[in-house]
C-alpha cells in the first residue's frame, strides 16, 4: 500500500494574513513615493525659475535694462493708447533667446500681436515651452489652451480651438497690498488691497535698470508662480484687470469689461501675463470657478491673476518666487502681507529677514 504524500501549501488564513500585510505595507509606501514625486516636480519647478532668472540677467546684459512687464491700452486717453513701452508682447515672450529659445523668438513678428487675425505669429506663440511649465500644475495634459473664439474676442480667429502656449509663470508687476495688513476699502473677501497703496515691482511698466531697484535684486522678487491661471479653473468674471478710477490699467481690460475685452493671460506670450500681488500665496479668499461677479464696489471689471488674484501654485504649503539676483525660494503660505508686499516693491526701502517668509 502507498503512503500518501502531503502538499504543502498556503491556507486561507494565511493567504489572508499575507495579503493584510501587503496592503498595509502599500498605505504606508504610497504617501512617501507621492511625496517625493511632488519634491522632484518642486525641484523641476524651482530649476524652471533659475532659468528664467538666467533669462532676465542675460536680457539686461544686452539691453541694458530688465524687460518691460508686459503691454496693455490706457483707455484714459483718447484715443485710447499703449501702455507699456514696445508693444504687445509679454516678458516670456522677449527672454526667450535668452534662454535657448531662439527658433520659437525668430518665428514671432513683435511688429504685431501675438494673435492678430491673420494668424502670422501662431506657430510661434502656440509652442509648448516646457520651462514656462510647472510639473506639478493641474492644466491640459496638451500645454496649451482650448479657448474657442465663438463667443470671444475676435482678434483670436487665427488660433481657433487650436490653442496657445500655457505658463505657471507670471511677472510680480505690481502689489496693492496696505502697508499696514488690513484695509476696508475692498470687500471681505480681500482685506488687504488697497488701490492707493500701489507699488511697482522689479518687472513693470517700462524697462528697469538695475540701479532703480533699491531695495536690492536679492530682496524683490521678479517672476512668481500663478498657475491657477490656467483657463480650466477660470470662471467667466475671473477675465482681465481694469482700474478705472485711482491708476491706470494694468491689463487689457476695457472700461465697459464683457467678452470681447478679456484678455488670455495664462498663456506665455500674453502681454497681459503679468500680475499684481494683492494677498497671501494660495489663499481661498476668492475660490477657483466664482460663481458670482466682482463686485462693481472694487472699480474693476474682472480678476487680474491667477485663481484668487494673488501667487499660486499646486504645492503644498507655498510657492516658489525667482528674485532679481536669480535665486529661487519658496514663500510660504502663511507669510505676513507685510512681509509680501516689502518682497515685491522694488525701491519701498523696507528691511526684510530671511527668517520670515
Amino acid at each position: 500500500m502507498r503512503s500518501g504524500t502531503r502538499q504543502s501549501g498556503f491556507t486561507l488564513i494565511e493567504l489572508l494574513v499575507v495579503i493584510a500585510i501587503i496592503a498595509v505595507l502599500i498605505a504606508l509606501l504610497l504617501p512617501a513615493v507621492q511625496a517625493a514625486r511632488e519634491a522632484a516636480r518642486r525641484s523641476q519647478c524651482t530649476n524652471n525659475l533659475k532659468q528664467l532668472g538666467l533669462a532676465l540677467h542675460n536680457y539686461e546684459s544686452s539691453n541694458g535694462s530688465f524687460p518691460p512687464a508686459g503691454e496693455s491700452t490706457n483707455y484714459k486717453t483718447s484715443p485710447p493708447s499703449t501702455q507699456f513701452v514696445d508693444g504687445g508682447w509679454s516678458t516670456l515672450a522677449r527672454i526667450l533667446p535668452y534662454m535657448e529659445g531662439g527658433a520659437t523668438f525668430n518665428t514671432l513678428n513683435f511688429s504685431v500681436d501675438y494673435n492678430e487675425q491673420t494668424g502670422m505669429n501662431y506657430t510661434g506663440a502656440s509652442t509648448v515651452v516646457s520651462v514656462y511649465l510647472c510639473p506639478s500644475s493641474a492644466r491640459s495634459g496638451t500645454g496649451r489652451d482650448s479657448w474657442s473664439t465663438a463667443a470671444n474676442s475676435p482678434e483670436e480667429a487665427a488660433g481657433g480651438n487650436k490653442g496657445y502656449g500655457y505658463s505657471d509663470y507670471g511677472a510680480t508687476c505690481y502689489t496693492d497690498i496696505n502697508p499696514t495688513g488690513q484695509s476696508t476699502a475692498y470687500s471681505a473677501a480681500t482685506p488687504f488691497r488697497l488701490k492707493t497703496s500701489r507699488a511697482n515691482g522689479l518687472l513693470k511698466e517700462g524697462q528697469t535698470r538695475i540701479a532703480e531697484v533699491i531695495d536690492g535684486t536679492s530682496n524683490t522678487m521678479a517672476i512668481g508662480e500663478d498657475a491657477g491661471r490656467d483657463e480650466s479653473f477660470l470662471s467667466p468674471y475671473t477675465e482681465g484687470y481694469y482700474d478705472g478710477t485711482n491708476s491706470r490699467p494694468i491689463l487689457g481690460q476695457g472700461p465697459g469689461g464683457g467678452q470681447s475685452a478679456y484678455r488670455r493671460y495664462w498663456r506665455w506670450a500674453e502681454p497681459d501675463g503679468a500680475y499684481g500681488v494683492s494677498g497671501q500665496p494660495n489663499n481661498k479668499a476668492r475660490p477657483m470657478k466664482e460663481s458670482t461677479p466682482w463686485p462693481a464696489t472694487l472699480g474693476t471689471a474682472g480678476n487680474n491673476a491667477g485663481a484668487n488674484d494673488e501667487l499660486f501654485s499646486f504645492h503644498s504649503g507655498g510657492v516658489n518666487a525667482l528674485f532679481g539676483d536669480g535665486s529661487v525660494r519658496f514663500i510660504k503660505d502663511s507669510i505676513s502681507v507685510i512681509t509680501l508686499r516689502s518682497l515685491v516693491t522694488l525701491s519701498g526701502g523696507e528691511v526684510v529677514s530671511a527668517d520670515s517668509f
